[in-house]
């Protein structure tokens, strides 16, 4: 298993690059050719950076670098996320141990992602105790957002947005009240728009518009829910994204639904189901019509976070008992 540095050197040399092509005004010769050789470490920040000049996700990085898609810490996340879906107050224990044996791995092993996916699921746990004493969704939110406070301030503090960046928004967007995460929004696409003209990445500024979308829906923030469709709906158009604009009607209908619209929202998210039917999409057809089930019954949908560490489908979030 190659440690980061020898792995980037691996993955410069295959694409035929010299070192001070990927020299720019964070990433220096010395400071490269040092992380190349093991004799420093770079920020989060520079790494995702350089994976981006390389034109590498951080998912082929790993691939690359120990044969297999996962960390060990990721593992031990994606095990926590399998066990997230508890139905009563009895599963909470375990719970607890589980993020205790990530507490115990984070100590021995400092990772950035880890110590912000531990905020995430602290807040997670407290909520879940809350919501199942009977304690309003909107309560015990107010009450427990304070967790994702350091992973806040990272985002707000970094200059530059690239993959990673944009995924710890879309998991910490629950937890941010509606002035700040719209306010989030507009950062995030300002500091993502280099990152996002590399091929491929544009797909995870669009699920972030949709997680928070979801989020205002789910606090019933109507007029920000709409203000987040038209931003993201023009960017859909303006990049003649076509997989994504058969969406735009289903999202455009929720908008309605929360302006008291049933009847139109509901005409409008038939459209889009049309639309993945007559392409022979089954499973996202089938994903999207119980979605419109639940959207439509004002039952509480969850918060829709398409992210592969984190997601075992689309949806994560708390259900009221």
């Amino acid at each position: 298993m190659n440690n980061y540095g020898a792995t980037v050197k691996e993955l410069r040399k295959s694409k035929g690059l010299l070192l001070k092509e990927l020299v720019d005004e964070q990433l220096s010769m010395s400071l490269l050719s040092q992380f190349e050789n093991g004799k420093t470490t770079i920020s989060c920040e520079r790494f995702h950076r350089l994976l981006d000049k390389l034109e590498v996700s951080f998912a082929e990085f790993q691939l690359l670098r120990t044969g297999e898609h996962h960390s060990e810490a990721q593992k031990l996340m994606v095990d926590y996320v399998r066990s997230m879906g508890i139905e009563s107050i009895d599963e909470v224990p375990k719970l607890k141990k589980k993020y205790q044996k990530l507490t115990t791995y984070f100590q021995q092993h400092y990772s950035l992602e880890l110590d912000h996916f531990l905020q995430l699921i602290r807040f997670d746990y407290l909520m879940k105790e809350e919501l199942f004493k009977g304690v309003p969704i909107q309560e015990a939110y107010l009450k427990h957002n304070y967790c994702l406070d350091s992973a806040k301030h990272y985002l707000l503090n970094t200059d530059t947005w690239g993959v990673y960046e944009l995924r710890l928004f879309a998991r910490v967007a629950i937890s941010m009240e509606p002035a700040l995460l719209w306010r989030c929004l507009t950062i995030a696409i300002k500091k993502s728009q280099r990152f996002a003209k590399i091929p491929g990445n544009e797909d995870i500024l669009y699920n972030t518009f949709e997680t928070v979308f979801s989020v205002f829906a789910v606090f019933d923030e109507a007029n920000y829910a709409e203000k987040t469709f038209h931003l993201w709906r023009d960017h859909v158009y303006e990049k003649e994204h076509i997989e994504q604009a058969i969406f735009m009607p289903f999202f455009e209908g929720w908008t309605c639904l929360l302006k008291q619209n049933k009847a139109k929202a509901a005409d409008l998210m038939q459209q889009t189901l049309d639309q993945l039917e007559r392409l022979g999409m089954k499973t996202t057809f089938s994903m999207y019509q119980s979605l419109s089930t639940f959207v439509l019954k004002e039952d509480f949908p969850g918060i829709l976070l398409n992210d592969p560490l984190l997601s075992e489908g689309t949806r994560y979030g708390w259900e009221e008992p």
